[in-house]
Parts: C-alpha cells; structure tokens; sequence
C-alpha cells in the first residue's frame, strides 16, 4: 500500500485511515487470502506510522475490481482514442455550466491531483466571464 490519507472526523476520533493498493501491487496481493492482504496493509501503516497502527480496532477492505459499477481500481477507463477525440469537449462550458472533475482534467486524468486542476481551471473560466466594475 504506497497510497494513505487520514481520513478521520474534524474532531479526531476515532482516528480513520484510508489506504489504496493500485495497480502491480493489487494485482499480486487480490491473489492472497483476506488474512494475508491485512497483515501486507498493516505491516505497511506500522512502516509508516510505527507500532500502534498494527493494532487497528477494525480493518475492512474492499476489492474495487469485484464491484460491477466501477469498471477497475481507481476510476473508469475509456477505450483507445476517446481521450483523445473527446477529451476537449468534456471539458467546453455548455453555456454558463462549467464542468470540472477528474474526469475532464487534462493531466492526472482519473486521479486527485486532476480534479484539483480541474477545479481550478473550470474556475479560471468562470472568473474570466465577469469584468471588473469599479
């Protein structure tokens, strides 16, 4: 697991860790028994959080792959060529609707990094439609 966010309540408690396996190393590890994937993942937090994050007080995991509306790990994936001869109109305003999203980023497509610039261009757009009146 090289992906880990905390993703515990504003107030602390209980303390959430949410971790990703992706790619070369999920494909290694779904061959593994559910007991066997937790003690990678937890050997993993103890490396980077030390010993109190082997001893979680519960430990779930799901398989993105198993489940029949995702279509893969960490975002759907479009066929050879949709990018490419799309990807600019997934992006186009439609009148003052400005889309932003993973999905319509240009770099880091799928990801969170790509949502973020997304978020900031489709920002860019909007501010870019009003003058500044003084």
């Amino acid at each position: 697991m090289r992906v880990c966010a905390d993703n515990s309540p504003p107030s602390g408690t209980p303390g959430v860790l949410v971790g990703f396996i992706e790619e070369p190393e999920a494909k290694c590890l779904v061959t593994l028994s559910a007991a066997d994937r937790c003690n990678e993942v937890l050997a993993a937090l103890v490396r980077y959080f030390g010993p109190c994050a082997g001893v979680p007080l519960e430990y779930r995991e799901k398989n993105w792959a198993d489940d029949p509306f995702c279509r893969g790990v960490d975002g759907g994936y479009w066929p050879e060529g949709v990018w490419t001869a799309y990807g600019q109109a997934l992006r186009s305003p439609i009148g003052s609707l400005h889309l932003a999203g993973t999905e319509t980023a240009s770099n880091w497509n799928g990801k969170m990094e790509g949502a973020v610039l997304a978020a900031k261009r489709a920002a860019e757009e909007v501010l870019s439609t009003f003058t500044l009146q003084v």
